[in-house]
């Protein structure tokens, strides 16, 4: 191999790893703005853009839900199992939640639904008196329903005191 071409090999390869470097960089970058950012409520930006209308204001917690989501009969019973005044909205006619509610009042709006169905249900929605979403949490397991509710009983990021919590939410 002539110098020139050993050279041209040497200064490609530095080339290839200084790439490799900066990717690197710019993905640790990335990482550390996500942390820099996030808030308490796991919003990078802002809080979710979700109005769930005029016929949700006095919900509290609305959860979007679907009949043949195994997860989403998993969270319903453990709302009523909680006893949490919680709302189910779906898009089914509301035949098909008569047995599956366990007793949680149920909504059948498809405006409402198409607000949220970008979204995998079961979701979990805090709302306000105006009927927009708050917080917003996508539960992967039944458990989450402990936490997500728990977690909407302390403050939230904006200084406001929150939710008054499941408590505030339970039936009597």
């Amino acid at each position: 191999m002539t110098p020139s071409v050993a050279f041209g090999v040497l200064t490609w390869a530095a080339i290839i790893l200084l790439c490799f470097g900066l990717a690197a960089v710019l993905r640790e970058v990335r990482l550390l703005r996500g942390l820099v950012t996030r808030t308490t409520d796991g919003y990078a930006a802002a809080p979710p853009d979700l109005d769930l209308g005029p016929g949700f204001a006095r919900s509290g917690i609305v959860v979007a839900v679907d009949s043949g989501c195994p997860l989403c009969l998993a969270v319903v019973e453990r709302l009523a199992r909680l006893g949490a005044d919680a709302t189910l909205l779906t898009h089914e006619p509301l035949a098909t939640w008569t047995d599956l509610a366990h007793g949680l009042p149920v909504l059948s709006d498809g405006e409402a639904w198409r607000s949220v169905s970008h979204l995998s249900p079961p979701v979990l929605m805090l709302l306000d008196g105006t009927g927009r979403v708050r917080r917003l949490q996508l539960p992967v397991r039944a458990a989450d329903v402990d936490t997500t509710l728990a977690g909407w009983t302390g403050p939230t990021s904006g200084g406001d005191t929150g939710d008054a919590g499941v408590g505030a939410h339970s039936r009597s």
